[in-house]
């Protein structure tokens, strides 16, 4: 059995690194694990420090204009050509525990290898959910024992088996940083495919703060119109087809939401 992970970086050397640490400390239960990592014009050496300390990983090189989306599709494609198994997106700001991927595995066994198994996350002092499987209309789903079933989710570990791929492909092509994950998820939902979260955290990964976002409530609204319409926003085309695609017949009052919220201040 294969599974190939796929990463995609910039400018994030030492959490590149220490994510890929501990992928590699990881026992697979005999699956042979490969790595591919997309560095997406990284300044900061991140490319020449992976292939140092870790001169197995397969290094692919963008130009700075990928980003996450980008980036996996990338790297999802190169791996393809091998046709493994399973596929692990990680993010690299996830720290994963010793048994992650023996654990995620073995979720993936108990549903004959054909669920998309996501990996519950958790906040590294608190020990609350940060990132995981989503099930409407309640959102995160806590880690309390058993699995649980979810509509889409967090890429931040999740393992896709081929026959997943075989009908959904990559990421879509729209999406340039966020909500790929969001749409895979809920796609995979809309054909059948089981999504289920492991029954107990498989890592940690600190919330990603609102601050100096669309969100952010204290900059002024022109500001963050512009941070709406820009590539780690949910620029306009973005958001038509995400909610066209998911979103049922309110999906024009989904993609004015967030113009909404920002004229209104919420």
């Amino acid at each position: 059995m294969k599974i190939i992970a796929l990463m995609t970086c910039h400018n994030r050397r030492d959490k590149t690194l220490d994510c890929l640490r501990l992928l590699a400390a990881q026992k697979p239960c005999g699956a042979e694990l490969e790595v591919i990592v997309v560095d997406d014009g990284s300044t900061d050496g991140t490319a020449t420090a992976i292939a140092t300390e870790f001169p197995d990983v397969r290094i692919l090189e963008g130009n700075g204009s990928l980003y996450w989306c980008g980036g996996m599709r990338m790297a999802w494609r190169a791996a393809a050509e091998e046709d493994p198994d399973f596929y692990l997106l990680l993010n690299d700001d996830t720290h994963l525990y010793p048994d992650a991927l023996q654990t995620i595995s073995a979720v993936s066994h108990d549903h004959d290898d054909k669920a998309i198994v996501v990996g519950a996350i958790c906040d590294p002092d608190t020990g609350e959910v940060t990132y995981g499987g989503l099930r409407s209309p309640h959102g995160l789903i806590p880690a309390n024992g058993p699995t649980e079933p979810c509509h889409t989710f967090n890429a931040n570990c999740v393992l896709i088996p081929r026959s997943v791929y075989h009908i959904l492909g990559p990421l879509h092509e729209r999406y340039t940083h966020g909500m790929g994950d969001y749409d895979y998820g809920w796609q995979a939902t809309r054909r059948g495919i089981k999504l289920v979260q492991t029954g107990k955290y498989i890592g940690t990964c600190m919330l990603n703060s609102t601050g100096e976002t669309w969100r952010d409530r204290t900059l002024p609204r022109r500001k963050r119109l512009q941070l709406l319409e820009s590539p780690k926003g949910f620029p306009f085309r973005e958001r038509v087809c995400f909610n066209f695609r998911n979103s049922g017949w309110k999906w024009p009052l989904y993609v004015l939401s967030p113009l909404i919220r920002i004229v209104f201040g919420r």
